[in-house]
């Protein structure tokens, strides 16, 4: 799920509760949202590049 979703459904949205649960700072995590992390299985990934599927 995007980053995004994971902060609203654990965190009630609260970037700043989330960036403290992670021990970084509200920067790091609106670095992580602007380039469109995920979270799967409650592991933080970040994109590297989209796939070719033809």
């Amino acid at each position: 799920m995007p980053l995004k979703q994971y902060i609203e459904q654990y965190f009630d949205g609260n970037q700043t509760a989330f960036a403290r649960a992670q021990g970084v700072k509200l920067p790091q995590v609106t670095q992580w949202l602007n380039k469109q992390f995920i979270v799967i299985g409650h592991t933080l990934y970040s994109p590297r590049r989209d796939l070719n599927h033809d």
